[in-house]
């Protein structure tokens, strides 16, 4: 792996540590708007580099967490969700 995409993969996977740090925590609001401005420049970081068939595979895992987003009244569905982004962010 290159240097520059040794960079953008760190990038990403930061975007998405912001993004369950924001929702991990039930004792606060989700702050919508700052949630999907992180999966958006996320995804887009993905187009900067080469992908791999898994980190296309990490992509569209996280495209289709980008749809199901929304304000959980479940706290168990957005324990659930978070932990399908961390997981993301780890496969990478």
């Amino acid at each position: 792996m290159t240097r520059d995409k040794k960079f953008i993969i760190d990038s990403i996977k930061m975007d998405l540590f912001r993004i369950v740090t924001a929702t991990g925590d039930l004792t606060k609001e989700i702050p919508q708007k700052s949630v999907k401005e992180f999966l958006e420049h996320a995804d887009k970081d993905f187009d900067k580099i080469e992908l791999s068939t898994h980190e296309k595979e990490i992509r569209n895992k996280l495209r289709i967490l980008n749809s199901t987003f929304t304000d959980f009244a479940d706290p168990k569905a957005r324990l659930r969700w978070a932990e399908d982004v961390l997981t993301a962010r780890c496969r990478l």
